[in-house]
């Protein structure tokens, strides 16, 4: 066998895995696509058609990105919660292990929910371009690439730590409930009554404020704005901060939830 032959020999279950997985989650993609649609309708149109002030173009996208993080955090729970743990629960792995190995197995799963996600990012963002041609006019402003680039980058990071949940865990109802109970709700509770008492600590330990980079970004001013409040609290991480603490999220979680999967027993 000459190594082209030995590469599509490892890469087709990868391949197939995939393409079963994009098959299986399509009515959910579509399911949250118009949710996002929806929601970016409500929040754009509703406010443009009673004549209040939307501002400035930038002003425009973050308000439409900032109740985004809601749906990226529900999307990666609901597609990446059962990448693992549904193999056990369904015994799956019984008749997909002879055929394929369990790294072929949670790569092929784990990159057809990133695509899923992503895909569902893109129409968001897609969304906001259009409403936003359609209240401003051109040019759109370039920093939306910038913020899609991190928004993906948050994603995958959700998407590496709700795999790792699901590496141990039963089911995926119990990594949907950890995964939006703590980022939506005790990250804030931490952070307000315990953590966020000293403004002299960047919070990096939060998710909301690793998010508002995706936010932020948007103004094409970044650069140079101030990322403390009045008060000395802090607004959002840096760019530098945020890419290293995101890609310590992506490489560290993927590579414990892959440990673990490969210890478990069907």
């Amino acid at each position: 066998m000459n190594s082209l032959d030995n590469v599509y020999y490892n890469i087709k279950p990868v391949f197939h895995t995939f393409v079963f997985e994009i098959r299986l989650q399509m009515k959910k993609f579509v399911i949250f696509s118009g949710m996002t649609f929806a929601l970016l309708f409500l929040n754009s149109y509703i406010i443009y058609i009673v004549n209040l002030s939307l501002g400035s173009q930038a002003h425009f996208y973050e308000f439409g990105t900032t109740y985004f993080h809601i749906i990226i955090v529900l999307t990666v729970s609901f597609f990446f919660g059962g990448s693992i743990c549904s193999e056990f629960k369904n015994k799956t792995g019984l008749a997909i292990l002879p055929l394929i190995n369990r790294y072929k197995l949670i790569i092929g799963k784990y990159f057809a929910n990133l695509v899923i996600v992503i895909g569902i990012i893109a129409v968001h963002y897609l969304t906001m371009a259009l409403f936003a041609y359609n209240f401003y006019g051109g040019p759109l402003l370039y920093t939306l690439l910038y913020s899609f680039g991190f928004a993906v980058l948050y994603a995958l990071a959700l998407g590496s730590i709700a795999t790792f949940l699901s590496s141990f865990l039963s089911s995926k109802t119990p990594v949907i409930i950890i995964m939006v109970g703590y980022i939506l709700i005790v990250d804030d509770i931490v952070y307000f009554l315990i953590l966020g008492v000293s403004g002299e600590i960047e919070p990096f330990y939060r998710f909301w404020y690793i998010f508002r980079i995706i936010i932020y970004i948007l103004y094409p001013d970044f650069s140079t704005m101030d990322r403390r409040r009045n008060n000395g609290r802090w607004l959002f991480p840096s760019i530098e901060g945020a890419l290293i603490l995101l890609s310590l999220y992506i490489v560290l979680f993927f590579i414990l939830g892959t440990l673990l999967f490969k210890r478990r027993e069907f």
